[in-house]
């Protein structure tokens, strides 16, 4: 079969059309107020086929009003838009007999609960995990909040608002991020990286307890805190401090225990390199002509990142050579060592070089348009690029509700809920 036949049966089997979704059939009920990552949470579930019910205060949730500079689509803001696009939205006054009785007739009949208000206030109206589950023994029932729903800690803040910032800095990874030869200070990372990471971890831990359902008959309590869910990154600083004996600093581009392994600027823009292997890096020391540096760094326990000040030695020759070189040739010269089949690469090493995008060459990139990773969508007469569902399963496929961006699509309005 040719490499062109295989890709256009691939593309066939992995389309979204006249399939059925993971989820369907799955009603969420989601409790978000203001809480993104609550509301992200339950987007991932709609894109995976759950009907989702988002349950807003009387004056609607206040994200609606957040823009992105300035920019409104529908009347709302951006990311009210995007986190909310595809679900069916409620306006309920919990403060009133009416509004409580409304959301338990929800609670009682759905499959999964989404909490994402004060800890505590559910249950102190009677509507948290201990008087639905005992209606409805089924219900996964996920909480989620900045330090969880127990510990001393967590009744001690349980009044304050939740931010991506503080998630990240309560977990301690700023610490891990910078260069500490430019400005050794705490750095936060990216857009929303403690959200996303919390919001996953939810969605994951949501997926079990149903699966879990399917063999017990019975739901769960499913407890996420955003202050924690960058946890899963420690492993590797935890560890290396014990194997060194002291705590791990900021390495800025310098990897925990591989070099090189970074990004590193070439005459024309940015490229990722990465030589896991001894054989890799020696690739690359005659790929960039610099095998004078072999003696003192050949094998992998020379290059272990225990002492920064020596690795920054080697840090600063290699990036002064690679200077010399475009992006371009450098991911030529590497691909030319790939001719060796199987495990015969290994003896003469080859090192992983690819290009470091900007965000506006990916959107120009045709690959990621034949993948539909990226989808075009007319909104108020103007095409804009969204992301697509990163849910890619040949029968179940994730789809992101384009149509809750089109002209066509679902109004975000107040409306009642699945009955």
């Amino acid at each position: 079969m040719s490499a062109s036949k295989r890709e256009e049966l691939l593309m066939k089997m992995f389309s979204p059309e006249g399939k059925r979704s993971a989820l369907e059939g799955i009603k969420v009920v989601e409790i978000s107020a203001s809480n993104l990552v609550a509301s992200m949470v339950g987007a991932l579930l709609r894109e995976l086929g759950a009907g989702v019910v988002k349950v807003e205060p009387p004056t609607g949730d206040p994200l609606r009003e957040a823009t992105l500079f300035g920019a409104r689509v529908k009347g709302v803001g951006i990311p009210y838009l995007i986190e909310n696009a595809g679900k069916r939205i409620l306006r309920l006054d919990l403060g009133s007999g009416k509004g409580r009785r409304e959301l338990k007739r929800l609670l009682v009949s759905c499959d999964v609960a989404i909490d994402g208000l004060k800890p505590g206030y559910l249950d102190s109206i009677k509507l948290g995990y201990r008087s639905i589950s005992s209606e409805n023994p089924k219900i996964v029932y996920l909480a989620i909040s900045p330090y969880g729903h127990f510990s001393k800690k967590a009744r001690e803040m349980s009044n304050v608002p939740d931010s991506d910032l503080t998630a990240q800095a309560y977990n301690g990874y700023p610490s891990l991020i910078g260069n500490p030869s430019i400005r050794p200070v705490p750095l936060r990372a990216g857009i929303w990286a403690a959200w996303i990471m919390a919001a996953a971890c939810a969605v994951t831990g949501v997926l079990a307890a149903l699966y879990e359902r399917l063999k017990s008959g019975r739901g769960q309590f499913v407890d996420i805190a955003t202050h924690e869910a960058l946890a899963a990154i420690h492993i590797y600083p935890v560890m290396v401090g014990f194997l060194f004996g002291r705590s791990r600093p900021q390495y800025g581009f310098i990897d925990y225990l591989a070099y090189p392994f970074g990004i590193y600027r070439v005459k024309d823009g940015y490229v990722t390199i990465a030589t896991p292997f001894d054989t890799d890096f020696r690739a690359f020391l005659k790929l960039i002509g610099r095998w004078d540096l072999e003696s003192d760094w050949k094998y992998g326990i020379d290059r272990l990142t225990d002492d920064v000040d020596r690795i920054i030695e080697l840090d600063r020759e290699l990036r002064k050579e690679l200077k010399k070189y475009s992006g371009e040739e450098l991911i030529r010269k590497s691909l030319k060592r790939g001719w060796l089949p199987g495990a015969l690469k290994r003896l003469v090493g080859r090192p992983v070089i690819v290009k470091a995008y900007t965000l506006k060459e990916v959107l120009k990139e045709k690959h990621w348009h034949v993948r539909q990773s990226i989808l075009r969508v007319r909104i108020n007469g103007k095409e804009l690029l969204i992301p697509n569902s990163p849910f890619r399963m040949s029968k179940t496929p994730g789809v992101r509700p384009a149509m809750a961006f089109g002209e066509s699509g679902q109004k975000l309005k107040p409306g009642r809920g699945p009955s």
